[in-house]
């Protein structure tokens, strides 16, 4: 599998997640719970009933039940594109001059990225708790809008500090409550917000970073080829111009996103080998 494919299919379970959890987060007319909720009833007709049982009591477990299973699923799946990403990607950068240090960021971004990961797991949200109560109804005023003065907790049997929040999953109330995490399997609330937002900026740096050196690789891949000034014969036995749209064809077809002339002289693409003339 390639490492493009492999990036797709993680984006793919990503936004998957999202939906999921738009639609079970209690926010019903959210755009993805509105799709969730149209794909439901076309489908449901035609799913059978033990299905469709397993799949509520899956989704009650997954979403409304605290579980690692969203922190084994992000691991499983950074460790793949990793993987996949030193395989294929690293080695030919090396072999076009990249320097050790710029091919070794992502690297660093993801030991960086782990930390924050972690702390966002171990890191008490801010829970509300008897010991601390006190103090923490003097941190933020009530606004009488949203936070009223004087309003109890009917779980926690606590009154709720301004910008507090009874977390259904955790079962507590959390200070300055954010939401709940599926992928780390924690509240985002006071202690903790601060290094959410450093792991969600190491995250994108990280994917950037990646980009950014696979798209380094396939410039330098096309400009050393001369793909761009080869010609192919089509179907029609006519010889054609190898433009941009070639290429991506035959990036593609041939090698997932790796674009190279073989030793020669010949490019695969799609189900049949063409013969290229330069």
């Amino acid at each position: 599998m390639d490492f493009l494919t492999l990036f797709a299919i993680y984006v793919g379970v990503v936004l998957t997640c999202i939906a999921l959890v738009c639609k079970y987060s209690g926010q019903q007319q959210t755009p993805f719970g509105l799709l969730f909720d149209s794909v439901t009833k076309v489908i449901t007709p035609w799913t059978p009933l033990w299905l469709q049982s397993f799949t509520q009591r899956t989704l009650h477990m997954l979403f409304h039940q605290r579980n690692r299973m969203f922190i084994y699923l992000h691991i499983l799946l950074e460790g793949a594109v990793y993987t996949e990403f030193t395989y294929e990607v690293f080695g030919y950068c090396r072999d076009m001059d990249t320097t050790l240090s710029s091919l070794s960021v992502p690297y660093v971004l993801l030991v960086v990225k782990s930390c924050f990961f972690y702390l966002c797991i171990r890191r008490e949200p801010g829970t509300v708790t008897k010991k601390r109560h006190a103090g923490q109804l003097q941190v933020y005023p009530y606004d009488k809008r949203m936070f009223h003065p004087g309003v109890c907790c009917p779980t926690c049997q606590l009154v709720k500090p301004a910008r507090s929040k009874h977390c259904r999953v955790c079962n507590r109330c959390v200070q300055r409550f954010d939401h709940h995490c599926v992928w780390v399997n924690n509240c985002i609330g006071a202690q903790n917000t601060r290094y959410f937002l450093l792991y969600l900026l190491s995250v994108c740096a990280m994917a950037a970073d990646m980009a950014l050196l696979t798209v380094d690789m396939l410039l330098h891949a096309v400009v050393r080829s001369g793909i761009l000034q080869a010609r192919y014969i089509d179907d029609d036995g006519q010889q054609q111009q190898a433009g941009m749209l070639f290429v991506i064809q035959v990036g593609w077809m041939s090698f997932g996103w790796w674009t190279i002339l073989d030793t020669h002289g010949k490019l695969l693409c799609g189900k049949t080998q063409q013969r290229c003339c330069s």
